[in-house]
Formats: C-alpha cells, structure tokens, sequence
C-alpha cells in the first residue's frame, strides 16, 4: 500500500497519468485491501488455501471494480448521496479511470484538465463541469469505466466458485453485484 501510495503522491497533478499506473495504484490500495480482507477471514474461517486464494483473487477484482465506479461517482455522482463534493479527486490533482479515457480520446480536453489541476484550490467553474461531463459523455469514459468494472465483478464472481456453496457466497456474491450499481 505504501508503494502505492508513494506512486499516487508522485503522479499527483500530473493529467498524462496512463490507465497502467492508474490500475497499478489501485491494485497496491484499494484492491490490495480487498485482498487482504477476503484472505484474512477465509484463514481465520479455516478454509483450505485454495478458498482463501480463491477470495484473494474475488477481493482483488472487487477491489478494482470498487476504485472505477469511485471513480465514476466523483464526476458524475450525486454530491448528497456520496457526501463528497463532485470533482474532488480531480481537484487535488488525482487522476481517474474515466478522465484518462477520457484524456486519451479527447486531446482537446487536456488544457480544460490542466487548467483545473493547477487551481486545486479554485472553484470549478459551472461551464468547464459542462465540458469535462461533456467529453466523458462523447467519449463513452464513463460507459467504458463501467464496463470495465463490471467485466471484474463478473472475475470476481467466477473466483467465487473454488468457495464452498452456500449462504456466504452468494451473500459475497451479491456483494460484487451491488459494487456496480451503487450510487454511494
């Protein structure tokens, strides 16, 4: 996580952040402790390695599914549900899933990104909202950020059957359902 973390801090305001470090931070933090959270109580659940590595590979995908509709939410979210104000991460210079899509299919998005990033302190103006919601839109970011979450929900799921049958995994299951349907 530190690692992560140290890659995070290193590429903070930097808008030419590709889709590989973005991933590599997220698996080192929010993945990684899906991991370790899923290992931990199928170790100390007593089940055997192969179910434990089996919910270390569901916490992993889960864990990146989780991060990209984050990611979507701090864009594109309600403010009054997420309890987070909208362009916060992007505000203090972290780079998203969908704004790397974005970035990368729409080069006349770069200086509106830039202009945001070296005034983490102003407020956003209301047009250049319209225009980053704009650009995510025409671009297919956010559809594509989905997908790509929803295409490790159905990883995570399939981990799931080296897990033994019953109540707990299909509650885990329904879990990673709901990971990308949330509006929170």
């Amino acid at each position: 996580m530190i690692v992560a973390e140290s890659i995070q801090l290193e590429n903070r305001g930097r808008i030419d952040t590709g889709a590989e470090q973005w991933l590599r931070v997220v698996e080192g933090k929010t993945a990684s402790l899906f991991r370790w959270a899923m290992w931990s109580g199928a170790t100390a659940g007593g089940l055997d390695a192969r179910a434990a590595s089996a919910l270390e590979e569901y916490g992993l995908h889960l864990g990146v599914a989780f991060q990209a509709v984050d990611d979507v939410l701090d864009l594109t979210g309600d403010h009054r549900a997420t309890g987070k104000a909208l362009f916060t991460d992007l505000r203090e210079g972290k780079m998203t899933y969908p704004l790397i899509v974005a970035l990368e299919r729409d080069p006349d998005l770069r200086p509106v990104v830039a202009d945001i990033v070296a005034n983490q302190d102003a407020e956003i103006d209301e047009s250049v909202r319209v225009r980053v919601l704009a650009s995510l839109a025409e671009t297919g970011a956010v559809r594509d950020c989905l997908a790509m979450a929803r295409e490790r929900v159905d990883l995570a799921a399939e981990a799931l059957s080296h897990v033994p049958a019953g109540a707990a995994r299909d509650a885990l299951r329904t879990v990673a359902e709901t990971a990308v349907s949330r509006q929170t």
